[in-house]
């Protein structure tokens, strides 16, 4: 009785696992036109000047992404990619070396990896688009996070 429970129990399991699920749709958007613009709907945020750190590349770099075409917007991102190796492994200015700051550029560099190496599908220019999208978000945080400190060394050096 126990062996007929479990051999329909597992035969159950191997019904419900098999079973075709519907594929969610997936909208090409392989449109050039629409990827520029989801590429161009995110700013990239300007980073306060650091003598140290040599970050002006970046800025340049990712706003010309949504002029460039899908064919060389690969080279760009390796370039992206290597020069963010490049200033993570630089010594930085005390003030930015903390656990905080280097974590969001990790991520910023993490997310520069996969938009330049991302094994492109069917819809090669979509999904490069959403990994340049989330590049420049990560991004953004990052300088977000150095202006905030940037304004309170600001504070903290005015006259009382």
């Amino acid at each position: 009785m126990r062996y007929s429970i479990l051999v329909f129990c597992t035969l159950l399991l191997a019904i419900s696992c098999t079973s075709k699920k519907p594929q969610a749709t997936v909208q090409n958007v392989d449109n050039s036109v629409d990827v520029d613009a989801l590429i161009a709907s995110i700013a990239v945020a300007t980073p306060p000047a650091i003598d140290a750190l040599n970050l002006s590349n970046f800025v340049q770099l990712m706003e010309s992404l949504n002029t460039i075409p899908f064919e060389q917007r690969e080279v760009t991102l390796k370039s992206i990619k290597d020069e963010a190796k490049t200033v993570l492994s630089q010594p930085w200015p005390k003030a930015l070396d903390t656990n905080p700051i280097r974590s969001r550029y990790t991520v910023f560099v993490t997310d520069a990896h996969i938009a330049a190496d991302k094994r492109l599908g069917q819809n090669a220019s979509a999904q490069q688009a959403e990994a340049i999208v989330k590049m420049k978000k990560s991004w953004n945080i990052f300088v977000a996070q150095i202006s905030k400190l940037e304004a309170s060394a600001v504070l903290e050096m005015a006259p009382r």
